[in-house]
Formats: C-alpha cells, sequence, structure tokens
C-alpha cells in the first residue's frame, strides 16, 4: 500500500484515543478498515472526507465484499466518525448520510445443509489428512466458531467416569463445556498417532491444531481447509459457518431445546433460536446427543 494513504499522525492520535478500551484484536480488526477507506477515497485527511466518498466508498465495498462485511465496515467507520464528531475534531459524521447496509439474521435453505449433505461431506474426509478431517468433524458435531476452534489445547479436553468426552470451548461470558461425538474423539486419536504423540493425551497448554511447524493453525488457515472439503464433496455453495447453521438448524429440528442450543453455541439469548424458523421444516426429520440417536447420520456409524 503507497506510505501516502497511511494514517498521518493526528489520524493515528485520534485512532489511539478511539481504541483505547479495545482488545487487540479488535484494535486491528478496526485499524485496517479504517485504512481501507483512507487507501480507496485516496484521501489526504480523514477528518475533511465528505459524505460523497463516504458513499462511493460504501458504493465500492458492496461489490467486493460479502454484505455481512459490508454491515461491519460501515459500523467501524460510522463509530470511528461518531468519535471524532464527539470529541469535537469534526462538525458532522459523514457516515449518518450513508445508507446502512443490512444483513438478514434469517437463516434460508442457503445457508444450511440437509442430512444427506452432511453424510456427503462425511464420505468425502477420507481424501483429507487426518487433521483436517478432525477439523470438519469438530465444527460439524461442536457448532463451534473457527476462532474458538483454533485456540483450543489439549488441556480442554475432558472425560467423564462414563467415557464421555467433552471439549472447554470459548472464554470468558461464553466459555463452555460442551460433549464431543464419539466419532470427533476417535479423530482426535488418529490425529495424534499421525503427528508422533503418545496416545495418553497429557493436559497441557499446547494447541491441539498446528501446523507442520508446530505453530498453531489461522482462523485463515481454517477456511482454506473447509473451502477445500466442501469442494471435494461437490457442495462449493457452503463455507465453514454453514456448519455452525447447520448445527443449531438440525438440533433444534430434532428436539433440543433452546436453552441448550444456547449454552451449546455460546449464544448470549436463546431467541437466537427464531433466525431458523424457516429452516427447520427444511432440514430433514441436541445438542449432540440428538445427533447421536440418528442412525441416518453415517457420523454414528464411524
Amino acid at each position: 500500500m503507497d506510505k501516502d494513504y497511511i494514517l498521518n499522525d493526528k489520524e493515528y492520535e485520534i485512532f489511539k484515543q478511539f481504541s483505547i478500551k479495545m482488545t487487540q484484536n479488535t484494535k486491528k480488526d478496526y485499524l485496517s478498515k479504517i485504512i481501507l477507506f483512507k487507501d480507496i477515497t485516496k484521501s489526504n485527511d480523514l477528518l475533511e472526507i465528505t459524505k460523497n466518498e463516504c458513499k462511493d466508498f460504501m458504493e465500492y465495498v458492496e461489490q467486493e465484499y460479502a454484505l455481512s462485511t459490508c454491515e461491519k465496515i460501515f459500523s467501524y467507520l460510522h463509530s470511528y466518525y461518531a468519535f471524532m464528531k464527539r470529541e469535537k475534531h469534526i462538525e458532522i459524521n459523514p457516515f449518518a448520510f450513508v445508507k446502512k447496509p443490512t444483513v438478514t439474521r434469517e437463516k434460508g435453505k442457503k445457508d444450511v445443509l440437509s442430512i444427506q449433505e452432511i453424510n456427503q461431506l462425511i464420505d468425502s474426509l477420507y481424501k483429507l489428512n487426518a487433521r483436517d478431517q478432525l477439523i470438519m468433524v469438530f465444527l460439524a458435531t461442536t457448532g463451534c466458531l473457527l476462532n474458538e476452534l483454533v485456540k483450543v489445547k489439549w488441556k480442554d479436553l475432558i472425560v467423564d467416569e462414563n467415557d464421555n468426552f467433552y471439549v472447554r470451548l470459548g472464554k470468558g461470558k461464553k466459555e463452555r463445556v460442551v460433549k464431543l461425538h464419539p466419532y470427533c474423539f476417535r479423530l482426535i486419536e488418529s490425529y495424534r498417532y499421525f503427528s508422533g504423540l503418545s496416545e495418553i493425551i497429557i493436559p497441557t497448554d499446547e494447541y491441539m491444531f498446528t501446523t507442520q511447524k508446530s505453530q498453531s493453525i489461522t482462523d485463515r488457515n481454517v477456511r482454506l481447509i473447509v473451502r477445500k472439503a466442501f469442494d471435494m464433496a461437490g457442495l462449493s455453495h457452503y463455507s465453514a459457518k454453514d456448519l455452525r447453521h447447520s448445527y443449531a438448524a438440525i438440533s433444534l429440528m430434532l428436539g433440543a431445546d433452546k436453552e441448550d442450543i444456547k449454552k451449546q453455541l455460546g449464544w448470549s439469548d436463546k431467541y437466537y433460536a427464531i433466525r431458523y424458523k424457516h429452516v427447520v421444516n427444511f432440514v430433514d426429520s441436541e445438542s449432540i446427543d440428538y445427533i447421536m440417536g440418528k442412525d441416518n447420520f453415517k457420523l454414528n456409524k464411524k
């Protein structure tokens, strides 16, 4: 990126004030969107941006990115300029005159795999290595987020007196313990074998999913793995987030309680389940126990 389009000293000082309470990752995310804005508008001074430049930028964004990303970019920039107005660096927030891109929160058929499609995906996983097979089954049977999967450590695996296996996901208010499908745990054992790790799982601080250089895997790595798996299964129109949507929709269809799904997926409110009202009649007729009890899931025959 041309150095002329990087934030100047004043802009960056304002950004530091604006982001003072943000986590490091959130701060980087905001900064990248602001730099993108300055780069595309080719502005010399972000404090002199006009509403028309903001509108032109959002038109560009909507042509280049998914609608959910457009909404995020708009929200970030609107907040940044609202802060500058509040701190009297500018008189008017130019994004106040731009229409916000909106994404429907309701999920449709295109967001959810059927049981037949999940079976189709499972049948094709033999083409992947042990780690990537595990990642796909882990995502499909826990409904976890990508940023939760990459942070799982060996110490987060738990076994009870009945040999049921669990994993600790998330952190802070979203930390939760969820049950693992038996096939998922067998893939963990296979993954350890092919990685040259001992049969006995020691509860260490080492990440479960690593690269060939023993570094923790990234969200981007996982997206590439998911894309490859869907392509091989002939399901290229699906993405990683659709595995989470599928878990929620199928569990609800099979009778899982909304409160159970809230705990399983780390939702802040069980009423997120209403987003799936248009797809529960689509998925073949609970959390993981509901899925484990169904013969039409090939996972249960592995």
